[in-house]
């Protein structure tokens, strides 16, 4: 897996993005994503926090969200927000734009817009990032592409797994065992690894009971 980190010039957006936009360029100086908790392109859903700075002259009441957002204000310092944001898509037009994006791709840092600038990071596998790029290329303009080794930072969700738990997951993953309907059951995915059935299951059934209770911890 790589990690690609994409600059594109939010001044010259596809015409259908900036209908979209609201208000929010001319109110905010600066945006951040600080984690991404949940995302569904197909549906349109993004759980995630962010931080948002708004420019000199302005309140942050002025913004005019674009979709139907719930917003949860975390913290304030100055002009600085720390937000939790629910979002679901508003109308066909976005939800047909995101399901252009129905990828598997992983958000991850940085994810940023100032001065101008929308930097949009994703970790997948290499044929899926052209695959994204190419998406991107259709919102607004491109000014620089990177590529770098994929490296899973420790407050990721994915650390609380072991080692073992991480590689039999990914590869399972990557065969198709959580697609739906599924391209490769247990029993084939075993063979295909290397160990016996019953190993696979119990060390996939661990996993996930470590990514859910990690996920839902306080809950």
């Amino acid at each position: 897996m790589r990690k690609m980190i994409v600059e594109l010039d939010i001044t010259r957006l596809n015409p259908i993005i900036d209908r979209l936009k609201g208000n929010m360029l001319d109110i905010i100086e600066s945006y951040e994503l600080l984690e991404l908790l949940r995302t569904d392109f197909e549906r349109g859903i993004k759980v995630h926090v962010s931080s948002i700075t708004i420019k000199e002259g302005h309140s942050y009441e002025e913004i005019k969200w674009p979709g139907n957002f719930q917003i949860h204000q975390l913290a304030r310092d100055g002009r600085k927000y720390i937000l939790l944001f629910s979002s679901r898509a508003p109308n066909k037009a976005f939800k047909m734009l995101m399901n252009k994006f129905n990828l598997n791709i992983i958000p991850t840092t940085p994810t940023r817009f100032r001065d101008g600038t929308f930097t949009f990071s994703v970790i997948g596998e290499v044929e899926e990032l052209r695959k994204t790029l190419k998406r991107l290329k259709l919102i607004g303009h491109v000014t620089d592409v990177s590529y770098h080794r994929a490296v899973y930072e420790e407050h990721n969700l994915i650390s609380v797994l072991t080692e073992k738990q991480k590689g039999l997951i990914i590869e399972a993953k990557k065969l198709g065992y959580y697609d739906y309907p599924r391209k490769i059951d247990a029993g084939k995915l075993a063979k295909k690894i290397g160990l016996s059935k019953t190993t696979v299951l119990e060390h996939l059934r661990k996993a996930e009971g470590r990514l859910v209770k990690n996920l839902f911890a306080g809950y």
